[in-house]
């Protein structure tokens, strides 16, 4: 299935649209700043806030885009339209390397975020990836109609050369 991206991804003026949707494109220096003022003031509630929005924001993209394209149909072809997404909108690579409905696994080789913190602030002492942990979130909720929990097990902020993800279906009985 080829996407004619010159026709899905405009700009009119400062607005940019995929798929007719209006969309924020990535600012690391924009996103730094809030995640710093988020994580100092809230903790990890700034955190989850931040994952929140940024599932809310995927799924709602990612759905629309879906919508407009019914020929994409497999779970693989999707996969490869969302790992598009991810890098036409700014953000950097990301590789679904086990996805399914109960557990997936998510690699980041290359993010604009965590290039851009580094230059900023250097190395955390904790994961700092929650956008795209919200992310990942929200195109397994639109692939299999579940909600999802995910965890980043490696980040590059830290010390790993690679940011890991792992995504599992969220628990409602707790």
């Amino acid at each position: 299935m080829d996407i004619d991206w010159r026709k899905e991804y405009t700009r009119d003026g400062y607005r940019v649209s995929l798929a007719g949707s209006p969309i924020i494109m990535h600012c690391h220096h924009f996103n730094i700043n809030l995640q710093t003022m988020a994580e100092e003031t809230l903790g990890m509630e700034g955190a989850n806030l931040m994952v929140c929005a940024a599932e809310r924001a995927s799924a709602n993209g990612f759905r629309i885009i879906l919508e407009r394209y019914p020929q994409i149909r497999t779970v693989k072809s999707k996969i490869e339209l969302a790992e598009t997404l991810h890098q036409i909108c700014g953000l950097g690579l990301l590789n679904f390397r086990q996805v399914g409905s109960r557990r997936s696994r998510v690699e980041s080789l290359s993010s604009h975020h965590v290039t851009g913190w580094l230059a900023k602030h250097g190395r955390r002492f904790t994961p700092g990836c929650h956008f795209t942990r919200g992310w990942i979130a929200g195109i397994l909720s639109v692939l299999y109609e579940r909600e999802y929990e995910v965890e980043e097990t490696a980040c590059k902020l830290v010390k790993g050369k690679v940011c890991k993800f792992v995504a599992t279906e969220r628990n409602h009985g707790d």
